[in-house]
């Protein structure tokens, strides 16, 4: 039975990928570099750390230029969810409101800061829909390591094998893979490679789809 959801924030419960694509896009350009689409899509999971030592392997930056813009990017996000909202997806009220009324626990396991992911939640107006929010300064290790989700589970009081994982990104798939939680792949922004897709145990188009999910899990 499952007792727990663990959620990838990021375009998973929130519709911010295309935000922060195009707020990174407008940093790096700041600093002299050639953004692709492919860059971002790599940076998809991440934690600071991991983005950081990307950076310094693919572009020769020192961290004091990675930190200068990906602080750049940041403000540039923020002060769009200022002005527009913080858009949550599709599918998330009745999914949460599912797992409210029926005693299951939810926990964001996010690649952001735990802080950063309070003040998404507050501007969507959900922090109050989780038991639990491990952002990647929580962990030592951050996706694909399986440590983001192992601590999420730990959090809770459960075991791995009781939780089910739901994410967007490749990098997100192996982390709860490794973890040992089964896993929803749900698409955003970026299609995935086939073999990350196999590490998920399902794939799906919204979230409150994965109702019917739970639903089949617990028979």
């Amino acid at each position: 039975m499952i007792q727990a959801l663990l959620l990838d924030m990021d375009g998973t419960v929130l519709d911010t990928e295309r935000i922060n694509k195009i707020c990174w896009q407008k940093a790096m350009s700041e600093t002299g570099y050639h953004f692709e689409e492919k860059v971002y899509f790599d940076l998809i999971g991440l934690n600071d750390n991991s983005t950081c030592k990307y950076f310094q392997d693919n572009f020769g930056f020192t961290k004091e230029q990675f930190v200068k813009m990906r602080d750049t990017a940041c403000d540039y996000a923020r002060a769009y969810k200022k002005e527009h909202g913080v858009p949550v997806k599709q599918g998330f009220i009745q999914l949460s409101d599912y797992l409210i009324s029926n005693g299951i626990k939810a926990a964001a396991v996010t690649s952001s800061t735990r802080l950063e992911a309070q003040h998404n939640f507050q501007g969507a107006g959900i922090e109050d829909r989780f038991d639990v929010i491990i952002g990647g300064d929580c962990v030592m290790a951050g996706k694909p390591s399986p440590e983001p989700y192992l601590k999420a589970a730990e959090a809770l009081g459960l075991s791995p094998e009781e939780c089910l994982a739901v994410e967007d990104s490749a990098n997100g798939i192996r982390s709860a893979h490794a973890a040992g939680t089964k896993c929803v792949y749900i698409k955003d922004i970026a299609d995935i490679s086939e073999d990350a897709k196999a590490l998920s145990a399902y794939q799906t188009t919204s979230l409150d789809k994965i109702i019917n999910i739970i639903g089949e899990l617990d028979r």
